[in-house]
């Protein structure tokens, strides 16, 4: 949504009127995901209800998991529309089309790295998820200076304005999955995942 919203607000007044409906249709749909995502957070799920009744401590604990899935989630998404928004840039040479290509394959191997780590509680995964998100950082931060850098060269704004604001989304996505992993990592072995996969929702004594 916020993209599109930018996209819209850099179009030239001529060039509105005929995305106006999707436009609107983008804001509507999207609209409606956010209320979802709102009812579903408040809303106790069927794994919340296999934790009713733990401690506190396991409940803050679920709710990070939750938070880590959701983030990696995003993050998959996010890097996969910054690689088509990277190879719909002016002249994006054949070595950023093969980077884009080989950073969808990074990708989804980092996201199935980061949840098995997570669901089996293996610290050296946790280690190797984060040491894989380093040259997406790294790379991120070189598009961003090549994308300031030719600034205003083109006709229009809308696909730089559009990757930039990609990239900050990105990093913030970024921010609270580790945020989020280091409360996941600390819980390790204290038994949120027995609890989670048991057979009745309980760990017995």
């Amino acid at each position: 949504m916020l993209r599109s919203i930018t996209n819209f607000s850099l179009l030239p007044a001529g060039q509105k009127p005929q995305l106006l409906a999707r436009f609107v249709l983008i804001l509507l749909v999207g609209s409606f995901d956010v209320i979802c995502a709102l009812i579903l957070i408040q809303s106790q799920s069927m794994m919340a209800f296999r934790v009713g009744g733990a401690l506190e401590s396991l409940q803050t604990q679920y709710f990070m998991l939750n938070l880590c899935f959701s983030m990696l989630t995003f993050d998959l998404q996010a890097q996969l529309c910054l690689c088509i928004l990277l190879i719909s840039l002016h002249e994006v040479t054949l070595l950023h089309n093969i980077i884009s290509a080989t950073g969808v394959v990074w990708g989804c191997l980092k996201v199935t790295v980061g949840i098995i780590a997570i669901l089996k509680e293996l610290k050296p995964l946790v280690w190797i998820f984060l040491v894989q998100n380093v040259p997406e950082v790294v790379y991120l931060i070189y598009l961003l200076y090549t994308v300031i850098r030719e600034w205003g060269k083109g006709s229009s704004y809308t696909l730089e304005a559009a990757f930039i604001t990609g990239s900050c989304i990105s990093v913030t996505i970024k921010s609270v999955l580790f945020w989020a992993l280091l409360h996941v990592y600390r819980s390790f072995g204290q038994g949120l995942r027995e609890r989670m996969f048991s057979s009745y929702g309980r760990i017995d004594s």
